[in-house]
């Protein structure tokens, strides 16, 4: 691996054979050692779950693929059972990250198609650490639904000045002046929102090869 781009707050690698790219931070969290005894009701070996679970989130592939990929006879039902074990699991685990050191965000919605109708997704995104903040689900596009997403947002935590990056919806702009006067609403051009469309990017694709979305709970 060659360094390929340096950025303030991770580093880009980039194979010299086959050109595939990998972003590493900066600022890694801290390793969490994986409880044991959470695995000991399963048949197979840790390390034929964590690669099911692995190839599943970050490489898009199906339960049925995997079980074909993994040489060993399992069904994909049983994969599937390892990965809705596994997200339980990491989500105890993670630490809760906390927004004391947060000064500027991206927003941005995209449309989603669940059971024929249309859906809006908004997210919000740390500039510097490119983690997502919050995210909410609604059938509208409108100021009640920004209002949502940034009282998501701040939750209980002290009023704090913040910068607030879109690429220009009016939404935005009519929340911060009635509602928010402590963000500084900085618009971008559209298609530069590039912490929220990478997202977005990988969730449609996500959503595509799984056939759509199963639940308005994403």
């Amino acid at each position: 691996m060659q360094i390929y781009k340096v950025r303030r707050s991770f580093v880009v690698f980039r194979c010299r054979a086959c050109r595939t790219k990998d972003r590493v931070p900066f600022n890694l969290p801290e390793p969490v050692t994986l409880i044991p005894e959470k695995f000991k009701y399963f048949r197979f070996p840790l390390f034929f779950i964590l690669k099911a679970f692995v190839l599943y989130m970050k490489h898009n592939m199906s339960y049925r693929s995997l079980a074909h990929s993994l040489n060993i006879k399992v069904s994909h039902v049983t994969i599937y059972k390892w990965v809705i074990k596994l997200c339980t699991l990491f989500s105890v685990l993670f630490p809760t990250f906390t927004i004391e050191n947060v000064f500027s965000v991206h927003a941005d919605e995209t449309v989603l198609v669940f059971k024929e109708q249309k859906y809006y997704v908004w997210l919000l995104v740390d500039h510097e650490t490119n983690l997502i903040l919050c995210w909410h689900v609604s059938k509208y596009r409108d100021m009640g639904q920004v209002k949502v997403l940034l009282e998501k947002f701040f939750g209980n935590s002290k009023p704090k000045n913040i910068e607030l990056i879109t690429d220009g919806l009016g939404a935005y702009e009519s929340a911060v002046k009635l509602l928010f006067r402590n963000i500084n609403h900085v618009v971008v051009p559209l298609g530069k929102n590039n912490q929220c469309e990478s997202k977005f990017s990988l969730l449609k694709d996500f959503f595509r090869l799984k056939r759509g979305l199963k639940n308005r709970r994403i």
